[in-house]
């Protein structure tokens, strides 16, 4: 189907579509994203963490020092028992991890790390197509169409589906398969995001204040001004598909919290009385871990094959992994093969891909897993864990964070062609490009 250059068509402009981009004109390898919306900037106003082994991802695109301007500072963890607001634990997870890695935590709004991707994107004026809704996609043995919703057909090699949850690529790539309905990801908790005006308001800043415990967990982390919020609880019944709420479902769901603390002295409900309503979300949190990432010429990564809710703050870093270990893998293959690899040539790559990234997600997930269920318990044993047993045993705190170093942070992942020195802590990087 195509003539010339391997080309890749990537799905998806959120930041590991963009990622991926990225990925793509470090290889020389010719790319065209395709993003369902009339604009790649997107005005959501999510708070995303960025880990350390990320911002090193970031630092090799040289964009580490936007994203630092972009951060909103964070220094101490503080857990709240969300009945009546005392604190049960305290750390400096996040003030640790610099002096082990080199790298800081960077919390970030999603709109503006979207935002250093697209304006740092040679490519973002020529390579990137909008208001293109994929529709279907074939293959053969030379490429790829895919067809989108106004008629238009765009050809490449092969297909990297980075859209989200709601995977139009997985929906397609299961039906080339031909193997039955798609497996799907599965609601079991929803919640609100969004900010509100806390000037007059005893909160602390720089602090992230988790409030669990009492039904449902709120994580919140403030700004000189602002309160960027989240909240989770449990669904009546586990739910598939997308879900729209209403402004009166939303303020019903404030409600049902409103009386949880957030932090001492200081309950939803005054957060609530506060927040910029007209931007807040109420959403779904899905979760799942698909057993096929490939098939053919297509792939997917990010959360359309491994999401989990936002409690652990790991799925943007999750899905940039990932994709720096498939883009690291293609540029092999293309230049090993003068930009001409056969199926079964791309399809080794892909399992390679898969085999490796799901040994390393999956314990994250099943980590996150767990954790939104343990924090969003209302039972005497979640209140003897808080107070009793966390405060000595915190993973995060424990011998200045070193335990989430060892087997977390310490592997991130790189690409491996860039050529990047980076920086160095006292724990060393497990995987280096060249140099």
């Amino acid at each position: 189907m195509t003539e010339g250059n391997f080309r890749v068509i990537i799905v998806g402009a959120g930041p590991v579509g963009l990622y991926v981009a990225h990925a793509m004109e470090r290889a020389n390898i010719d790319y065209v994203v395709l993003e369902q919306h009339s604009t790649a900037l997107n005005p959501s106003g999510q708070l995303l963490f960025t880990w350390p082994q990320t911002v090193r991802l970031l630092h090799q695109l040289g964009l580490h020092q936007d994203a630092k301007e972009v951060a909103i500072p964070i220094h101490y963890k503080k857990r709240v028992y969300g009945h009546d607001g005392s604190i049960t634990s305290t750390n400096q997870f996040w003030d640790y991890v610099e002096p082990s890695h080199g790298y800081p935590f960077l919390p970030m709004l999603r709109s503006d790390l979207i935002k250093i991707f697209y304006t740092n994107l040679k490519g973002r004026d020529t390579n990137i197509i909008t208001s293109a809704e994929v529709v279907d996609i074939e293959t053969d043995s030379e490429g790829v169409r895919v067809q989108l919703a106004n008629g238009r057909i765009v050809e490449g090699s092969v297909v990297i589906g980075a859209d989200g949850v709601h995977s139009k690529s997985r929906k397609l790539m299961h039906k080339l398969a031909g193997q039955g309905p798609p497996e799907e990801m599965i609601s079991s908790f929803h919640g609100i995001f969004g900010w509100a005006d806390i000037s007059d308001l005893s909160i602390e800043r720089e602090v992230f204040f988790e409030s669990r415990g009492a039904g449902a967990v709120i994580q919140c982390l403030g700004t000189p001004k602002k309160l960027r919020f989240v909240t989770l609880k449990p669904l009546p019944e586990t739910f598939t598909g997308r879900k729209r709420y209403t402004r009166q479902e939303m303020e019903e769901y404030a409600a049902s919290v409103g009386d949880i603390a957030v932090c001492p002295g200081v309950k939803f409900k005054d957060v609530w009385e506060r927040a910029e309503k007209d931007k807040a979300q109420m959403l779904n949190q899905e979760e799942g871990f698909m057993s096929r990432w490939h098939y053919d010429r297509l792939v997917l990564v990010g959360d359309a094959v491994h999401k989990s809710t936002s409690v652990n703050g790991l799925g943007m870093t999750c899905g940039l992994h990932s994709a720096a270990v498939l883009a690291s893998l293609l540029q092999g293959l293309v230049k090993a093969t003068s930009q001409k690899p056969t199926t079964d040539e791309i399809d080794d790559v892909f399992s390679r891909y898969q085999k490796k990234r799901q040994r390393e997600v999956k314990p994250v997930w099943e980590g996150g897993y767990s954790m939104v269920r343990e924090v969003t318990q209302d039972s005497l044993w979640s209140w003897m864990w808080d107070r009793y047993i966390l405060p000595w045993f915190d993973v995060e705190g424990l011998v200045k964070g070193l335990i989430p170093s060892l087997f977390l942070i310490r592997h991130g992942d790189i690409l491996s062609y860039v050529p990047f020195v980076g920086e160095q802590g006292s724990i060393p990087w497990l995987r280096r490009p060249i140099s």
